[in-house]
């Protein structure tokens, strides 16, 4: 067997360290678990799972050098609501373990968060949803920032990233969603006419274990569920100007559109979050274009798939702004409710006051470094409940948005 990647499972495993380079535990359900892993050279890697019934499975993989060494091995028919260890080429560790869900799953506590560097006050926040007992993390973008499509360059940043031991020790065993923003993208600003964006996905498809991305080899674009809430993670980086005139460009794209609802037709979650990393609304910095208010018809387009398709229990959640913020868009007309927004970055210190933009839906606005937000559903006495809380590092709370039921039923 070859070694899980070298800067890692030697000297760091001896120490009682995590290993930064992965693995990485992706998309969780009751009865089965995905699992990245990253390897010195390409070459069969070998998985262990012990826990269950069966006590023991084998689950070999291959890492493939056109895939930097990266690969993941999908594990299904896991018995629910069991806690089980893993192993890989034969090394452990505390931290390499997960529990699948419950089929009755009435319950999730998932993080969010967006705008995080590889610096102490990233990893804070880091230990902090580990104390929070998150049932999944859910990145919104700039996670990390690369700033480049030059392929080499994107996979050396993503391997820096998750060398972080705080965030390597998270993700071993709480699953990991993520999308992308401008910055890992490729560049600030900027949308879907950016040059090499092919080579940006790549990198993605490469180090995040999500569900599934996008379509037909477009978008990374994706959905789970945890207990009453579905999560709708939308790619609004990649069609961006890519269809539509001047007057009227494509924000979500044709593909994502028709994605988006049929997933909200078919959801049953009492709870449907519609996230990514660009904000909205547009309230923002004088100057910035990468909002969906600079994007009104696409905007409009969002309340008629949510009205036409009768959704109701929509909640948004974004990030970018270096700046946390709560706001209710006007659109019970519309939609027959308010749409509830929360902003949450960053993640780490970097704020940006100009930010601070007047909305007339504005409930909460606060420049918090080293923030995030948890977002707790459950079903008490047959009626499903969110908390969306707003949290610093420091365990401190920022605001909490609380639905007793939801909205529109």
């Amino acid at each position: 067997m070859h070694a899980i990647s070298a800067l890692l499972l030697t000297a760091l495993l001896l120490q009682g360290d995590p290993a930064p380079s992965g693995p990485i535990i992706g998309d969780l359900t009751a009865h089965s678990i995905r699992i990245w892993v990253k390897s010195d050279r390409p070459g069969r890697t070998s998985v262990l799972l012990h826990g269950g019934k069966e006590e023991e499975r084998s689950c070999g993989l291959w890492t493939r050098g056109d895939r930097d060494n990266t690969g993941f091995v999908q594990v299904v028919n896991l018995e629910e609501n069991t806690r089980y260890t893993y192993s890989i080429d034969g090394k452990r560790h505390d931290d390499w373990w997960f529990r699948t869900r419950s089929t009755t799953d009435e319950t999730c506590r998932i993080a969010f968060g967006s705008c995080a560097n590889e610096g102490e006050g990233s990893s804070s926040v880091w230990r902090r949803i580990e104390a929070e007992k998150a049932t999944a993390l859910v990145l919104l973008g700039d996670t990390p920032y690369i700033d480049t499509t030059d392929l080499a360059r994107q996979r050396e940043r993503y391997m820096e990233f998750a060398s972080v031991p705080a965030f390597a020790s998270l993700v071993a065993h709480t699953p990991l969603y993520s999308i992308w923003d401008d910055h890992d993208f490729g560049r600030n600003d900027t949308d879907g006419t950016l040059p090499d964006k092919e080579n940006s996905r790549r990198a993605f498809l490469e180090y995040r274990p999500n569900p599934d991305y996008g379509e037909d080899g477009e978008g990374i674009y994706t959905n789970f569920r945890q207990g009453p809430v579905e999560v709708f993670l939308l790619d609004a980086r990649w069609f961006a100007r890519t269809q539509g005139g001047e007057d009227a460009p494509t924000l979500l794209g044709a593909k994502q559109w028709d994605w988006l609802e049929r997933s909200l037709r078919a959801s049953t979650a009492p709870y449907k979050v519609l996230a990514c990393g660009m904000v909205f609304n547009g309230a923002v910095r004088p100057g910035k274009t990468d909002c969906w208010g600079a994007y009104p018809a696409e905007y409009a387009r969002l309340l008629d798939v949510i009205a036409g398709t009768g959704a109701t229990g929509v909640v948004l959640v974004s990030g970018d702004l270096h700046w946390s913020r709560v706001i209710r868009h006007d659109t019970k007309d519309t939609i027959g409710y308010d749409l509830i927004e929360c902003v949450t970055s960053p993640i780490h210190e970097k704020l940006i006051k100009a930010a601070d933009a007047p909305h007339p839906g504005l409930l909460f606005s606060a420049g918090a470094p080293n923030s995030f937000l948890l977002l707790e559903a459950a079903m008490e006495e047959g009626t499903p409940t969110l908390s969306m809380i707003l949290r610093t590092a420091a365990g401190d709370t920022l605001h909490h948005q609380q639905f007793v039921a939801p909205p529109g039923t």
